[in-house]
């Protein structure tokens, strides 16, 4: 990770981590590598400091020469179906994710509708901390321009996501959680145009409810809704939509790792000429690990972060990937993670059974987990301190083959976050309660 980008984009506090000065630079450097006949498509979830960002980065692409593609309100993963299909020129999201509405983000994304690789990141960076603007600007006719039709793209997107849905042959009720972000924009047309019959909660964002004690990270809404009616499934998303997390009928999460448990059966059952394997990351339960090895289905483990996910299916030729906090790529289908396309293919496998969502999930044990987040100011100090390596040693040695202790920096956040995994979720909040009181002691108080 670089002083600004870390796994999933340059994120920060909007007016300190992060200004309009920034995106004005980022657009300026992007603007300044395009070529003529490519442009940026741009597009930026629900949060008050969205239009702030995404103007000041189209001005500086703009002063530049480059064409912009201004998308509005749109999810992540639209920039990268759009990047695919004109297979040119760059994308560009302004979105924190599932972050709280002060914080704000800029996800970069190149012709093949990927996560930017390093090296450009590396050179944005060296352009921000220059005490100079050293790229030309452009004059007359070869100042950017914004293009003029580019409302007409949101539809092409979910005439793509209509197009993945088979059939409702059966007359499933969904509950629907947009968490007040991106997919607010595009939810209720998909779901018109595909028959199911939806209700919507946490859909009307004022720029400072986007992931308010709702969505894809924040539950619990969810499941009162759920409980209180009568549906068949819920679907909750972050605030950019690049993640999904789903709930039974009767309010059990149905998190990342059951969802790629689910796909894989699916999946490999209809398409056996595939190589039977996934790739899952660090923070995937041994669950998982245990009931995929029972279907003879093969995993391979990478870092946390849906961009390595995507890089390891890219290297090793495989389809279907994901992280437990809900990012699932269907490679074949698009580069990056999207909420709604693994809403769309988990209603297809509901389709195309007569048993509920419970039922689905039921033979997926998953091990007690528990995981906390701490707020630090040195990340890096914390993760090299002697006392902090020892203790996850110490603990390690108690878990032996039942368990597992998990302690990383965050890519997005000044966190460091805890995971434990054993076998009695006593022991979850024993070991992590231990190491929170270790950094609480050294680092904070």
């Amino acid at each position: 990770m670089g002083k600004y980008f870390g796994t999933d984009g340059f994120r920060g506090l909007v007016g300190e981590q992060l200004n309009a000065n920034h995106a004005y630079r980022i657009g300026r450097y992007l603007g300044s590598i395009l070529k003529i006949s490519e442009a940026i498509f741009v597009g930026q979830d629900t949060r008050i400091s969205s239009p702030l960002l995404a103007d000041a980065l189209m001005s500086g692409a703009m002063a530049s020469g480059a064409r912009i593609i201004d998308l509005g309100i749109v999810t992540t993963p639209s920039i990268s179906y759009f990047l695919q299909q004109a297979k040119t020129g760059f994308g560009v999201m302004i979105s924190a994710s599932h972050n709280p509405y002060y914080d704000n983000g800029i996800k970069l994304f190149n012709h093949e509708g990927e996560k930017l690789n390093g090296d450009i990141e590396n050179a944005i960076e060296q352009y921000l901390d220059s005490p100079q603007d050293s790229l030309p600007f452009k004059t007359g006719k070869q100042i950017g321009t914004i293009d003029p039709q580019s409302k007409g793209f949101l539809n092409t997107y979910i005439n793509f996501l209509t197009s993945r849905y088979v059939s409702n042959q059966r007359k499933l009720k969904v509950l629907v959680d947009t968490a007040n972000g991106s997919a607010y924009a595009i939810a209720k047309t998909l779901f018109d145009r595909i028959g199911m019959h939806a209700t919507f909660i946490h859909d009307q964002p004022n720029g400072i409810n986007i992931n308010d004690q709702c969505g894809a990270t924040h539950l619990k809404s969810l499941k009162t809704h759920i409980q209180k009616g009568k549906f068949d499934l819920g679907l909750a998303f972050d605030g950019d939509a690049d993640r999904m997390i789903a709930m039974t009928a009767d309010g059990q999460e149905v998190n990342g790792d059951a969802l790629i448990y689910l796909h894989s059966l699916h999946i490999f059952s209809t398409r056996k000429q595939l190589k039977k394997k996934v790739v899952i990351t660090q923070m995937s339960n041994f669950g998982l690990k245990k009931a995929l090895k029972e279907q003879g289905i093969d995993f391979l483990e990478t870092s946390v972060g849906d961009k390595y996910v995507q890089a390891a299916l890219k290297q090793e030729k495989l389809i279907l990937g994901g992280e437990q906090s809900g990012h699932v790529i269907f490679l074949d289908e698009l580069n990056t993670g999207d909420g709604l396309l693994s809403a769309i293919k988990l209603l297809n496998i509901l389709q195309t059974t007569s048993k509920s969502l419970s039922e689905l999930v039921i033979s997926l044990k998953q091990y007690p987990q528990l995981l906390k987040n701490i707020s630090v100011k040195n990340k890096a100090e914390v993760m090299s301190h002697p006392a902090v390596i020892q203790l996850i040693k110490d603990i390690e040695i108690r878990l032996g083959q039942h368990g597992r202790i998990l302690v990383r920096p965050s890519g997005t956040e000044p966190l460091i976050r805890i995971m434990v995994e054993a076998l009695q979720p006593q022991q979850c909040e024993q070991y992590v309660q231990e190491m929170v009181t270790l950094i609480e002691n050294t680092f904070i108080n």
